[in-house]
């Protein structure tokens, strides 16, 4: 039923569209062609709802889809995807999912599960696997289905794990395919510990620049120096015009 209420509701919602199309070029309204992007950042499949945490930082350019659930303080980056069409997706708190990373599988079977305090390097790709707490999966590195991170493993960049492949507590591994390189020092594993922190208060930054609204965007010009003439009809129209605005130009 949830599957039919969802088919059904976008027949509507794209009947609705065409309507506004159609009425438009009936007024001789061109506007309606212009590209319109309709990307989100989570989105449903069906009945597959994802559940992000408050606090959670996913980038414009990020995909969370299908059954995915994220923890609070966790932020998915520019370009990475998020998949929960398949099989389930949890991801604990305090975790990164870098820059064009990859979480989910093709697969029926298994589920992804990522602890809290990790980091997934940008372009890694982790399938049905699980990674617990405090652990690291470096820049393109990939994770195959079944394979497990115990707490406080890395991976370095570049590594291949193996399907069903286990990385013990403490240790690092490697290479293509993915083998023992040698235990964490106690440097190390502290280090992995903390290592998603700093991208934590970062993300708040981004989320804040984001979550900006257009006219306080705007607004922000103000304070610019022009090296080229604004468009001071644009501005007048927001009621963004000055009297001192000449002062700004750059000479």
């Amino acid at each position: 039923m949830a599957r039919l209420g969802f088919t059904i509701g976008n027949i509507f919602r794209e009947t609705g569209i065409a309507l506004e199309r159609l009425g438009s070029r009936a007024q001789g309204d061109i506007s309606y062609a212009d590209p319109l992007s309709r990307h989100k950042e989570v989105r449903a499949i069906f009945d597959k709802i994802p559940s992000v945490a408050k606090g959670c930082f996913i980038a414009p350019t990020a995909t969370v889809v299908g059954s995915v659930k994220i923890g609070s303080n966790s932020n998915v980056w520019y370009g990475a995807v998020v998949k929960g069409d398949d099989v389930k997706v949890a991801i604990g708190e305090n975790t990164n999912i870098k820059e064009s990373a990859v979480v989910g599988t093709s697969k029926k079977e298994g589920a992804v599960t990522i602890g809290n305090n990790v980091s997934i390097g940008a372009g890694a790709i982790v399938g049905a696997a699980t990674v617990e707490d405090n652990s690291s999966v470096g820049a393109g590195a990939s994770i195959a289905d079944g394979a497990h991170l115990q707490k406080g493993s890395a991976v370095a960049d570049g590594a291949v794990v193996l399907a069903n492949t286990t990385i013990p507590s403490g240790q690092l591994f490697a290479g293509t395919p993915a083998k023992f390189l040698r235990n964490l020092t106690s440097e190390e594993s502290a280090a992995l510990a903390s290592a998603a922190a700093p991208l934590l208060s970062l993300a708040a930054e981004h989320l804040s620049a984001i979550n900006k609204p257009f006219r306080e965007i705007e607004k922000e010009r103000a304070g610019y120096h022009w090296k080229v003439k604004p468009d001071l009809g644009f501005d007048a129209e927001l009621g963004l015009l000055k009297e001192q605005r000449p002062e700004l130009f750059t000479k």
